[in-house]
């Protein structure tokens, strides 16, 4: 059932149970920032048909909109009198209520971390596609054929920065992590020849509450998608899944 109007106030982010989908870096950004959360989620069953996979969430869904949900969908986040979809616009919200935005005072420099969002929610999305899509030879050598290019422009965009902001940490950062960690699964090595993009995984990595996260029972790193991917949707995880994150 969808949160009630009688529950404490609490934040409350749902998805679909057992994988990391694009819902990841949200949870990254509510255990780094030390917000106590339900991480509700919803069950995709072996059934034949989509709308019997997820009947449980098709039977949130209309109660979700009396609610105040104008465009019920997965993720939700519920905090307080604060009800959100979207994955990015979720980031941005925690993101300011937390200091992990870029302050109004740099604009130029807001501006630069907002592209960089843009181009690495459009790779998400690549790999997403790969993951889905039914002509799959050709869509793995398009990405395998670009992915060079990609680590190689996001290398150069973090120079040698500490995070993508410099000292400060964004939610953009969290979102890059996440993606790095999918390239390292889909190309194992693909990071190897950029010594600050390792470095950079590393330094996410051993953020304490982040290490904490990763090393806990409630990080699930495999399955990455639902069952209905044709890929990475289950079965044996690639053999560089070491220690819940990929061997970069």
């Amino acid at each position: 059932m969808p949160p009630s109007k009688d529950q404490k106030a609490k934040v409350v982010l749902a998805y679909w149970a057992g994988i990391r989908g694009i819902v990841e870096p949200i949870r990254y950004m509510l255990e780094y920032a030390g917000v106590p959360y339900e991480n509700k989620t919803y069950p995709l069953l072996d059934k034949p048909t989509k709308e019997e996979c997820n009947v449980a969430w098709l039977e949130d869904k209309a109660a979700l909109a009396a609610q105040g949900f104008g465009f019920p969908n997965l993720p939700y986040l519920v905090d307080g009198e604060v009800k959100m979809v979207q994955s990015l616009a979720i980031m941005r919200y925690l993101a300011r209520k937390h200091g992990l935005a870029v302050p109004d005072s740099k604009p130029i420099e807001a501006a630069r971390i907002e592209m960089l969002e843009a181009q690495i929610n459009d790779l998400r999305w690549n790999l997403i596609n790969y993951s889905f899509d039914d002509y799959f030879a050709t869509v793995m050598r398009n990405f395998a054929d670009a992915l060079p290019g990609h680590v190689e422009a996001l290398s150069k965009s973090l120079g040698d920065r500490k995070w993508l902001a410099g000292d400060q940490l964004t939610y953009v950062d969290f979102m890059l992590y996440e993606l790095l960690d999918q390239f390292a699964l889909f190309k194992p090595g693909c990071l190897q020849e950029y010594a600050n993009l390792k470095a950079y995984v590393e330094r996410f990595r051993q953020l304490k509450p982040i290490k904490t996260y990763i090393s806990s029972d409630r990080f699930k790193p495999w399955p990455l998608f639902m069952k209905l991917a044709k890929r990475w949707g289950g079965g044996e995880p690639p053999a560089n899944l070491v220690d819940k994150t990929a061997k970069v």
